[in-house]
């Protein structure tokens, strides 16, 4: 894939027409989009679906596209702004949200969204990184929230197998924290 030099030149390639461009917008940021879009709407499926059609309107109108500041930033104020219009228009949502009234800085709230989206982003790679039984069991262990004698049962290994692979896990991430602490220290 094409390495860019700076967002206007991702920007001006994706106003052309370029493939390479939008592929490489819908790559960087598809995924802490959807975390970010989870913390407005509650529901993973709402999230993707609000995210993949805000990429059906970039392509469709990106002959037109202006981004005064930031890409990163021009995506994640689209995204909030979808998620906003789909929970005024969502029927299970305005029952969801009885009584809910709009916070007076809803920017703070947004860049609260955006620091919690892209450290989910950081640490569902370095999930990514880890190798592919370790991630496996990691991910039943905590996204889906199985036993370890659950994860045993189902993957046919033995419980001490499950615990080995969860602690190697935790050591990695932790590693792969304490790392990026010192980084950014």
């Amino acid at each position: 894939m094409k390495e860019y030099s700076s967002e206007e030149d991702i920007v001006a390639q994706l106003r052309v027409g370029n493939d390479d461009a939008f592929k490489f917008i819908f790559d960087q940021y598809y995924r802490p989009l959807t975390i970010f879009a989870m913390k407005y709407v509650g529901d993973v499926s709402e999230a993707k679906e609000i995210v993949q059609d805000f990429y059906v309107r970039l392509w469709a109108r990106r002959a037109d596209l202006q981004v005064r500041f930031s890409l990163r930033m021009y995506l994640y104020q689209s995204i909030r702004n979808a998620c906003l219009n789909y929970l005024e228009s969502s029927k299970v949502a305005q029952k969801r949200l009885k009584g809910y009234h709009v916070p007076l800085s809803t920017t703070d709230n947004a860049l609260d969204h955006i620091v919690v989206a892209e450290q989910e982003e950081m640490l569902m790679r370095a999930i990514d990184n880890l190798p592919e039984k370790c991630r496996e069991i990691f991910l039943l262990s905590r996204m889906q929230r199985l036993s370890n004698q659950a994860i045993a049962d189902q993957l046919n290994i033995s419980i001490k197998t499950v615990e080995g692979q969860i602690s190697i896990a935790l050591k990695r991430l932790l590693e792969w924290i304490i790392a990026l602490i010192i980084f950014f220290l």
